[in-house]
């Protein structure tokens, strides 16, 4: 379905996606998260919305890896957020059928009330103390809700990321965590479009290619760190996600 939308539209449709990859990219090089925040919105004004996380699958994977794997313990990482995990899993299982079933203008509305809705928490977001008996509950369905977002709308983080931070991960090891949960639910996501009828595994392939511009846009963006606030960058950003989501919903209701 991908390479299908793809291959039959204009050259100019073509560079207007890969332009959006490498914005995606640069804001993750500014401030090391946020990609499909940002490519969602962009790609869903030129592609399907299922199209879009389909393509964003691949470079959540490969953008993500170096800092899953970064400083090593990797498999510690990945018990430490098992409970995310476990709630994840059927979460974005549910989501991907969900996304796979609606209407196009049925998934335009409703990935643009996840991005308002992503957009406001992440901008607003509560800083929370969690206590240790809460992880494991708390983790779960952070992870579930989590996961339904990221197979509605490739967007499986920023619930959990609130989450990681009220354990009180900070630095290093908030982005090592956070880089290993994407990756798994990126995986996972690929794993089950692919399984689907509407996707196969050329599909994959378009969506590996994507990865170039998004490292693209992320070389440029390490670059730019030093010359933008990134919090003022990182609201900005949100902003325009926001906007975003609101003018999918408009798109959504009025065609």
């Amino acid at each position: 379905m991908l390479i299908h939308t793809l291959y039959f539209e204009q050259a100019s449709i073509i560079a207007a996606v890969v332009c959006s990859l490498i914005a995606a990219g640069l804001l993750k090089g500014t401030i090391g998260v946020g990609m499909p925040v940002v490519a969602l919105p962009l790609l869903s004004l030129f592609i399907d919305v299922k199209s879009a996380a389909m393509l964003l699958s691949m470079p959540l994977i490969f953008s993500n890896l170096p800092q899953a794997l970064e400083g090593g313990k990797t498999g510690r990482c990945l018990m430490q957020l098992m409970p995310v995990i476990l709630g994840m899993i059927p979460g974005l299982f549910l989501g991907v059928q969900v996304l796979l079933a609606l209407d196009a203008n049925v998934a335009k509305i409703i990935a643009g009330l996840v991005l308002m809705g992503v957009g406001g928490v992440t901008l607003l977001a509560p800083k929370l103390q969690l206590q240790s008996r809460l992880v494991l509950p708390i983790g779960i369905t952070f992870g579930f809700f989590g996961g339904i977002l990221g197979g509605i709308a490739a967007m499986a983080g920023p619930l959990v990321f609130i989450f990681l931070l009220a354990k009180g991960l900070r630095g290093k090891a908030f982005t090592k965590e956070a880089s290993l949960y994407l990756v798994v639910s990126a995986g996972l996501l690929a794993i089950l479009l692919t399984a689907s009828r509407q996707f196969n595994w050329l599909d994959v392939s378009v969506s590996t290619a994507a990865t170039l511009p998004v490292v693209l846009g992320m070389y440029a963006g390490q670059h730019m760190r030093d010359k933008i606030a990134p919090e003022t960058f990182k609201k900005l950003v949100l902003l325009a996600v926001i906007a975003a989501g609101a003018e999918l919903l408009r798109h959504g209701f009025l065609s």
